[in-house]
């Protein structure tokens, strides 16, 4: 948690620094977001289940900042909270923003997040747990903190006006109890939205 904790705070001053530029818009973005949890259990290299644990839709909403370094390419922070059954989520995804044609651009950057609520995701863990008998306790062996990868594309239909679509998936593991490195809790999140630029 403190690696991560660590590396959300480096990606808060990278893009604090990036917004002392002069060509700088802030806006409020939001829009539909699927969240998906994968549950996969292995011993000795040999993957025992791999379970599409949790796949929620829901919504998201928050602020966004757009700073051009070129004309062609962007840097792009947001601070989003998104909430997809029982599951709720602070994102902040920082993306590099490359223009191929006029309007559209292409995204890739990390994306940070916290979980407010892995209800779900404990339901899940606790079942594989009591199966194989390691019972450990679920509080402290999930951590809600993750960091992810996002990829995705957006299309400037005015000056003002963004819509865009993203994919992210997580690199972390969620999981840190006594089954170790054997069980690996990774979400991912692919969201749809407009974003408005002030």
């Amino acid at each position: 948690m403190k690696k991560s904790l660590y590396m959300a705070l480096v990606a808060i001053f990278m893009s604090t620094s990036l917004f002392a530029q002069d060509d700088i818009k802030i806006g409020v973005t939001g829009g539909l977001i699927n969240s998906s949890t994968s549950v996969k259990l292995s011993a000795f290299t040999v993957n025992l289940l791999n379970l599409n644990a949790i796949n929620k839709v829901g919504f998201y909403v928050g602020a966004i900042g757009d700073v051009g370094i070129s004309e062609k390419f962007h840097a792009q922070a947001e601070l989003t909270y998104g909430s997809a059954g029982d599951l709720g989520f602070i994102f902040l995804p920082i993306m590099a923003k490359y223009y191929i044609v006029d309007g559209l651009n292409v995204q890739v950057g990390p994306q940070f997040n916290i979980s407010t609520n892995v209800g779900e995701i404990k339901g899940a863990i606790r079942d594989i747990e009591d199966v194989v008998g390691s019972n450990g306790n679920l509080d402290d062996v999930i951590s809600k903190t993750g960091v992810d990868l996002g990829f995705g594309a957006g299309y400037d239909i005015t000056d003002n006006l963004t819509a865009q679509a993203r994919f992210a998936l997580e690199m972390t593991n969620r999981y840190n109890g006594p089954l170790n490195n054997s069980l690996k809790v990774r979400a991912s999140t692919f969201n749809i939205g407009i974003a408005y630029f002030f």
